[in-house]
């Protein structure tokens, strides 16, 4: 899975970024690991808010669903897994919606 990076306001550090993509590939890449290289690309966006902490956003394109996630959270790790959590739950729909057919 190919996550882009778009920090606002702050930098992530590099072992920040490798911590994230394996919490977003162990959590999402089973759900997708048939799908191609291309349309597991998804946009990551992290911006400091001054009182309320961290604000996180995830996007995420898949063929008939787009995933469209927005959270804030105090931690960042702690909102990230939130987001991730979030994000499993859609695509789980997603791919039980497609077994339907």
């Amino acid at each position: 899975m190919n996550i882009i990076f778009n920090p606002q306001k702050m930098t992530i550090s590099d072992r920040l970024r490798k911590r994230i993509e394996t919490k977003f590939e162990s959590g999402l890449g089973k759900y997708l690991k048939h799908y191609q290289e291309d349309l597991k690309v998804a946009s990551l966006s992290v911006e400091k808010v001054s009182r309320s902490g961290y604000e996180i956003k995830f996007d995420m394109n898949l063929p008939g669903c787009p995933i469209n996630i927005k959270d804030t959270h105090k931690v960042l790790l702690d909102g990230i897994i939130r987001v991730r959590d979030k994000a499993q739950r859609q695509v789980q729909k997603y791919l039980e919606k497609l077994r339907r057919y």
